[in-house]
């Protein structure tokens, strides 16, 4: 039963709720990943919504953050670089998901999803450069976020990044499903879009970022075609391996879900205030919210909130 203790974070993530997945995302995810031909759906979707990273004005959002007080740029930096490690981490991770493809059609998705991830990067380079004024290219970025990623985004990332990168050493159906669940579903599908909520969020609070905003919408356009990837996929294996492949994917959430309990449980306090003044939200709320985009992801795929698969 995975939604174990969730009670009391709902109720805390209903009361301080940011913008949340709209309901017209969530539509799109579940009828691209429910159509007779799911995987050609998500591909039709992408060459019909590509965008460039440097067609968008951020000459409003430059002097919005020129106008904010220190600690409020370096708050709304310190989360930004979030964003940039996941973009940067994740981008570097398809590789062994191209090499480990188990057919064409999946092959051709992952494809344009490496694209999609180099073209965010570009993006986010810009708004360093343009609003934050960080100089240095991708180079001064990448060093800049180092320095400010926590304990538990780290924490996170390692988790992830070790069940992915086992199809460097593995490539067995189990583990492929292993890595589209920790990718797709958990680290874009869950720990994303609350990410993203909270940013967009955090923004307008302290000002106007129109461009910013606008790039990010253009971004989860995209990766909520990524996520319908894992959706879609993880649908295929239950259809054709039906209990084994839904206990792949209980034993992967259960994991995720007992480590961020973990984490959670030992947020240091000093990083409290940081962590607030950057998300406006305490720890559990903000893992209240990635709980309650990870159950979504998983209602698309036939689950319960028990954990039943009603196949």
């Amino acid at each position: 039963m995975w939604r174990r203790g969730a009670a009391d974070l709902d109720r805390r993530v209903s009361s301080a709720r940011v913008s949340g997945e709209s309901r017209q995302e969530t539509a799109e995810i579940q009828a691209l990943a429910e159509r007779p031909r799911p995987f050609a759906a998500l591909y039709e979707h992408w060459e019909r919504h590509h965008w460039s990273p440097f067609t968008t004005d951020f000459s409003v959002d430059a002097a919005s953050f020129a106008a904010l007080d220190e600690t409020t740029q370096n708050g709304l930096t310190w989360i930004f670089a979030h964003r940039f490690q996941a973009e940067y981490n994740v981008a570097a991770l398809l590789a062994p998901f191209l090499l480990a493809a188990p057919d064409y059609d999946v092959q051709l998705l992952l494809a344009t999803q490496v694209a999609d991830e180099h073209r965010h990067i570009e993006s986010v380079l810009r708004v360093y450069a343009e609003v934050f004024g960080v100089e240095g290219g991708i180079d001064a970025v990448k060093a800049l976020s180092d320095a400010q990623l926590d304990p538990i985004a780290e924490t996170l990332y390692d988790a992830l990044d070790g069940v992915v990168r086992q199809l460097e050493r593995s490539r067995d159906a189990d583990s492929f499903l292993r890595a589209i669940l920790a990718y797709h579903v958990i680290a874009e599908g869950s720990i994303g879009r609350a990410n993203q909520d909270f940013v967009a969020a955090q923004f307008r609070r302290v000002g106007e970022f129109p461009g910013l905003l606008h790039v990010q919408r253009l971004a989860v356009r995209d990766e909520v075609r990524h996520i319908g990837i894992g959706v879609s996929y993880a649908r295929r294996c239950l259809s054709r391996e039906g209990e084994r492949a839904a206990g792949v994917i209980r034993d992967t959430v259960e994991a995720f879900q007992a480590l961020g309990d973990a984490v959670l449980e030992n947020v240091a306090a000093p990083m409290l205030p940081d962590i607030v003044a950057a998300y406006g939200a305490e720890p559990a709320v903000v893992w209240g919210e990635v709980r309650r985009q990870l159950e979504l992801r998983l209602r698309s795929m036939g689950f319960g909130a028990n954990g039943r698969w009603r196949g």
